[in-house]
């Protein structure tokens, strides 16, 4: 092995309380033999695993097709001459560890035993990052929302769509709920949720709002890995159940390891003629192709045109993929087909560029731009994101 294998490997170890296997990506540094990581300074799901390793030091490394077994040990750098800062500082730059090491004294040392044999299921190891890193976020995840002018405007026009697809009394599945906005929305309207989600942290969070809003009778939300025995949940959670409707807004496709078993799972548990609405980031995106084209940017300009979307050229903090109406088809074709386009976010900047939105009222007069262009063919397949709504074969 050497430090230029790559940027990130991912590493378990036991839970400390649990018992059961802990997994996170890390930044790291590679020797002969052992490898060095530095964790992340006041991240707190990244401290969970280097308290794990005080009360069991046996970790795993997958990279690759490989996965090696070794012993760690949590030691402390000599000062700022160690000779492992400026090795660190150059494999990663020194904006990312000031950013997220600077204050950081110990590091994890980790000796390599051997490889071992075998093949590790991939989607899991993908929900388990999704999980964990959504976990992570889940209690400031609604400041990420309501604090973000675009975030917000997205959630406005997905849940005013939602209102005219479905009807009080409707019953429906939601896929990666977050913390409810859309669901307390639509329960308030007088439709019932089962809201699903990969993150028990975000679902924590959602039932702790659906209690306060009075709305348990409308709302339950549902530990779920959506393309993995999604229906098989639902009816040991609620019984068998059939939806008059479904949704997933903005992430839950873009970040989904099996989307053609997710869509089948979704299609088995809804009614004849069902809707099906997705939020979707969008493959093409009019406002960073030309805004990021002419400050002479090609590789953000057009990074969303490769999958997955290369890290660092994507706002998100997960591996994430970017679909359009077309490239989305393959996976959704044998069980829905498409009705309706909504683009979102064409003439306003996206949610990672909003030092460059208006204020006030000429935002205000933006937005009511952006949803009368978002529903003109072929401008709304150019948004940041879309709005599919489908129906079920």
């Amino acid at each position: 092995m050497s430090s230029s294998r790559g940027q990130y490997i991912r590493i378990e170890t036991t839970g400390r309380k649990t018992g059961k296997p802990h997994q996170v990506i890390v930044r790291f540094l590679a020797f002969p033999n052992r490898i060095v990581i530095f964790p992340m300074q006041g991240e707190n799901l990244t401290q969970h695993w280097v308290l794990n390793l005080a009360e069991n030091p046996a970790i795993r490394i997958f990279m690759d097709d490989k996965i090696w077994t070794g012993t760690a040990q949590v030691r402390r750098i000599t000062g700022l001459d160690d000779p492992l800062l400026p090795v660190f500082t150059r494999k990663y730059g020194r904006v990312i560890v000031g950013k997220w090491y600077k204050g950081q004294h110990n590091y994890v040392e980790v000796s390599l035993a051997h490889v071992e044999s075998g093949s590790i299921p991939n989607d899991e190891l993908i929900y388990g990052d999704l999980e964990a890193a959504f976990d992570g976020v889940a209690d400031n995840y609604d400041h990420h929302i309501f604090g973000n002018v675009i975030n917000s405007w997205l959630r406005t026009v997905s849940i005013g769509l939602l209102k005219t697809i479905f009807k009080p009394g409707d019953t429906l599945l939601e896929i990666g709920c977050g913390t409810g906005t859309e669901t307390l929305a639509l329960a308030q309207a007088g439709m019932k949720i089962v809201a699903c989600d990969i993150s028990p942290r975000m679902i924590e969070v959602l039932k702790r709002k659906v209690s306060a809003a009075g709305l348990s009778q409308a709302v339950h939300p549902v530990y779920a890995k959506p393309s993995m025995n999604l229906s098989n949940v639902i009816m040991s959670e609620i019984g068998r159940i059939y939806f008059d409707g479904a949704y997933s807004t903005y992430g839950a496709v873009n970040t989904e390891p099996n989307l053609g078993g997710m869509f089948r799972e979704i299609h088995s548990i809804l009614k004849d003629d069902a809707r099906l609405v997705l939020g979707v980031w969008n493959k093409y995106c009019l406002y960073e192709m030309a805004g990021y084209s002419l400050r002479l940017k090609p590789s953000l300009a057009f990074a969303r045109l490769r999958n997955p979307v290369p890290v660092g050229k994507s706002r998100f903090c997960v591996t994430s993929n970017a679909f359009s109406i077309r490239s989305l088809n393959q996976y959704i074709k044998p069980y829905f087909k498409i009705k309706k386009v909504f683009g979102v976010v064409i003439t306003l900047p996206p949610s990672n560029l909003t030092k460059y939105a208006p204020n006030g009222r000429a935002l205000k007069l933006l937005e009511k731009f952006d949803l009368r262009l978002g529903s003109v063919f072929p401008i709304n397949r150019l948004g940041d994101h879309f709005l599919g709504v489908y129906e079920k074969l």
